[in-house]
């Protein structure tokens, strides 16, 4: 059974303003990784399962991702966290999903709130069972050892990740850095627009903004190298 998940660095999302928490976003920066999500579940009409958490469950951001794969071809259908303490129904929901989608917001009350119904370990083993898992965010710093800020995800991919690169300050980037010495491990970079489709131990960059990139970063000798993540080349996760 592949093992497959999307980690989405960010963008906009035509239906969802992140600033503003309301419907005013006619931009879309994430379409060939939305179809490219789908395409992986191997269904003509895919059972779709979106996650809002980090968000505060916000209706007009399920809305928005509701719209944009129901287009695509998808039965949408949203898991509500905040509240909900019936364990044995939201992993029936969970592994009877095609896809998942983990949408962005506050990293820390997501994982705080997961952490309370055992979510970690349902979404792990729906990324066993084959399940197509994909974030956007926050949605992509749970499956990585740590986000920038050292909050611990799940360790599945063990590296630190920062999304929305190409958005932070020169002094955030060099932050990032800094972190990546001090704990001596390898760091993924990924702008807007761009994601990594990981199947089982290897993966490649999905782009939806053609001048939008991607790195690895690590310490080479004392010294921060930074490697260009190129478009469809094969790479592989030690």
């Amino acid at each position: 059974m592949l093992k497959k998940l999307v980690t989405i660095g960010g963008g906009k999302i035509k239906g969802w303003n992140f600033d503003t928490k309301d419907s005013d976003q006619e931009i879309y920066e994430t379409e060939n990784i939305d179809k490219e999500i789908v395409k992986l579940s191997e269904k003509e009409n895919p059972k779709l399962l979106f996650i809002g958490t980090a968000s505060r469950e916000n209706p007009i951001y399920f809305n928005a991702i509701k719209n944009i794969y129901e287009n695509l071809g998808c039965i949408v259908e949203c898991l509500k966290i905040i509240n909900n303490n019936e364990i044995d129904k939201i992993k029936e929901k969970v592994l009877s999903a095609d896809i998942i989608y983990i949408g962005g917001g506050n990293t820390r009350f997501m994982l705080q709130e997961w952490e309370r119904v055992n979510l970690k370990e349902i979404l792990l083993e729906a990324y066993n069972k084959g399940i197509v898992m994909s974030g956007f965010s926050a949605g992509t710093y749970c499956w990585f050892k740590y986000n920038y800020e050292l909050i611990e995800g799940f360790d599945l991919i063990n590296a630190i990740a920062c999304v929305h690169y190409n958005e932070k300050s020169e002094e955030k980037k060099n932050d990032f850095l800094k972190v990546i010495k001090n704990n001596n491990m390898i760091g993924i970079a990924l702008d807007n627009g761009t994601a990594l489709e990981i199947i089982d131990n290897k993966f490649k960059l999905i782009k939806s903004i053609e001048n939008a990139n991607a790195y690895i970063i690590k310490l080479v000798n004392g010294e921060i190298e930074v490697e260009k993540i190129e478009s469809e080349k094969a790479y592989y996760i030690n």
